[in-house]
C-alpha cells in the first residue's frame, strides 16, 4: 500500500496487480491452515511468511525483487536460518499436540467424574458451548457402563 497516494489509490496498475496478488495468496494461505487448526480458529500468517510470500509473487529485474526499494540491500534471509525456523516450528508443534492429548485426557476425566453428578454434567455442556466445543456424551467415557 505504500505505492499508492493518500486516497488509497494506486499509483500505477502493476503495484496494484503486485499487491492483489499478494494479498490474494496470503489470504489463500490462511485459510489453508485455519481449515487445518485443530478447533478451526482464525490463522494469521507472521510477517516473516507474509515476508516470504511477497518475495514468491513480486517479478525480480536484474536480480532484485521489484516493489521492494532500499530493502534490496539489506542481507537476505539465509538458508540456514530458514531451516532453523522451520525445524523450530516443526519442534513446537509437536509440542503442542503433547498438549492436546494430555487435554483431551484430562477432559476424558472429567466426563467419567460427571457421569452420575448432574450438576458437573450441565457445568461441561455449558462450558463446552461457551468454547464453541461439541458437546460430548460422558456416559460414553464410562468405564463401567454396560
Amino acid at each position: 500500500m505504500t505505492h499508492a497516494i493518500s486516497d488509497e489509490v494506486f499509483v500505477d496498475l502493476a503495484s496494484e496487480k503486485l499487491f492483489h496478488a499478494v494479498a490474494a495468496r496470503i489470504e489463500k494461505k490462511e485459510t489453508q491452515l485455519t481449515q487445518q487448526s485443530s478447533y478451526g480458529l482464525p490463522v494469521t500468517l507472521t510477517t516473516k511468511e507474509a515476508d516470504r510470500i511477497f518475495e514468491e509473487v513480486a517479478p525480480k529485474k536484474k536480480g532484485r525483487i521489484v516493489g521492494i526499494g532500499s530493502v534490496n540491500e539489506v542481507e537476505r534471509t539465509t538458508l540456514s536460518y530458514t531451516s532453523r525456523w522451520d525445524e523450530e516450528t516443526s519442534q513446537m508443534k509437536v509440542r503442542m499436540d503433547s498438549q492436546q492429548v494430555r487435554l483431551d485426557s484430562l477432559e476424558d476425566l472429567l466426563d467419567v467424574m460427571a457421569v452420575r453428578t448432574p450438576t458437573m454434567q450441565r457445568m461441561l455442556s455449558e462450558r463446552r458451548a461457551a468454547l464453541g466445543l461439541p458437546s460430548r456424551n460422558p456416559e460414553e467415557s464410562d468405564p463401567n457402563r454396560q
